[in-house]
């Protein structure tokens, strides 16, 4: 193939016509034309001319998904539960009344401001079943983790069986130490779980405590608005139960900006 060769294949290519090529560049951009349907285990070659003619490998829509996951995986992890809503995206929480888009724009500004604002608040995301709260929650965490910050998603439910087994096995202080100091903490469905006394007092109340002081983010989400968590949280009936159950709640609305999402049931 003589330079002559080259060059008209390089002038009558669709993709590189317009190019002025120095005879330097030539054999470059020519090999370019040769390899640019190849894949290379999911990566295919661009050429970049600008600041110089290169020969770059980017990742194809298969292996970028592929690596995106991976990366998901690395960064978020979960407390002994399967409740989660994979391939989540903001962009896709439908905003059909105001309620939505308030929640949107809610957590959009966390993303936005984690990492620069120290005092960043997470969200406590009130309403009925249905209504996309796990989706929400679900589409930030993976938006974090792919920032690389680790997140940590427990399913109260589980998360009250998980600290049982805990107990049993002689690793309880290991597991509430993951809760205490992951870099966010989301805990999804809380007042569903069968609590006790001693899980409130000397788990949650420990844990959200900890995150309030290291200013370490915390999202909820819940078929209970505040008043109704007090109530579910008042596990004995009487003015030091409900006392208890305020001062956690109140750790609550110190961590979290409280915000609803009752209307309309949506099945995401």
């Amino acid at each position: 193939m003589t330079i002559e060769d080259m060059r008209k294949a390089v002038m009558t290519d669709p993709e590189t016509r317009h190019l002025d090529v120095s005879d330097t560049d030539l054999t470059l951009v020519y090999q370019y034309l040769l390899r640019r349907d190849e894949d290379e285990s999911g990566y295919r070659p661009v050429l970049r001319t600008h600041p110089y003619v290169e020969i770059v490998y980017r990742p194809t829509k298969a292996k970028a998904d592929e690596l995106r996951k991976k990366r998901i995986r690395e960064n978020l992890r979960f407390y002994d539960t399967e409740v989660y809503v994979q391939d989540a995206r903001l962009d896709d929480f439908e905003t059909f009344n105001d309620e939505r888009t308030k929640v949107r724009d809610l957590a959009r500004a966390f993303l936005d401001n984690y990492g620069k604002d120290p005092l960043v608040k997470g969200l406590y995301i009130f309403g009925k079943y249905a209504t996309g709260k796990s989706y929400v929650m679900s589409a930030v965490a993976q938006a974090l983790a792919l920032r690389g910050v680790s997140v940590l998603f427990v399913y109260m439910p589980d998360l009250v069986r998980s600290i049982k087994q805990g107990m049993n096995e002689g690793n309880l202080e290991e597991r509430v130490n993951q809760l205490k100091q992951a870099d966010v903490l989301m805990m999804d469905d809380i007042g569903g779980e069968n609590m006790s006394t001693w899980f409130r007092d000397e788990v949650l109340v420990p844990v959200l405590q900890y995150r309030l002081s290291a200013r370490l983010p915390v999202f909820m989400t819940s078929n209970l608005d505040f008043i109704q968590l007090v109530e579910s949280l008042t596990l004995t009936k009487d003015e030091t139960g409900r006392a208890k159950a305020a001062r956690l709640v109140q750790r609550i609305k110190d961590l979290t900006t409280y915000v609803r999402l009752s209307k309309d049931q949506y099945e995401q």
